[in-house]
């Protein structure tokens, strides 16, 4: 038998999980920028990627994080907020150093990009 609020209620609550996935996807991933010895260290957490699906670039006062994963999931789904792909731009608060190379390392699902900042230079004190 029709049964129009179970319907409606069904339909919302798939609604509400989409436009989470969608935030998620916006959020997605939390990142933590800091200065260390004239590199700027962007530390972004990435569970569940594999480093060959991993992308960066760095552009003139940014970087970009983009990745793509496939998740198979098995028997009924009823909630579903990991998203299966992402772009996110950070912008970077110093001139970084085009001419010369920087890093990034994924370890235990984590990130970690050291781009080598222009005009900065650790004075040691004696």
């Amino acid at each position: 038998m029709y049964n129009p609020l179970k319907y409606f209620t069904e339909e919302f609550a798939k609604n509400v999980g989409d436009r989470a996935k969608e935030i998620m996807t916006f959020l997605y991933p939390p990142v933590t920028m800091y200065e260390e010895a004239g590199e700027i260290v962007i530390e972004a957490d990435l569970p569940g990627f594999d480093k060959k699906d991993i992308a960066v670039r760095l552009e003139k006062n940014s970087i970009s994080i983009s990745a793509e994963r496939t998740i198979s999931r098995k028997g009924i789904v009823y909630v579903d907020q990991r998203p299966e792909k992402f772009n996110k731009r950070i912008r970077l608060p110093l001139e970084v150093d085009q001419d010369v190379n920087y890093t990034a390392k994924y370890v235990n699902g984590v990130l970690i990009i050291k781009v080598p900042a222009k005009g900065i230079r650790t004075i040691e004190v004696e």
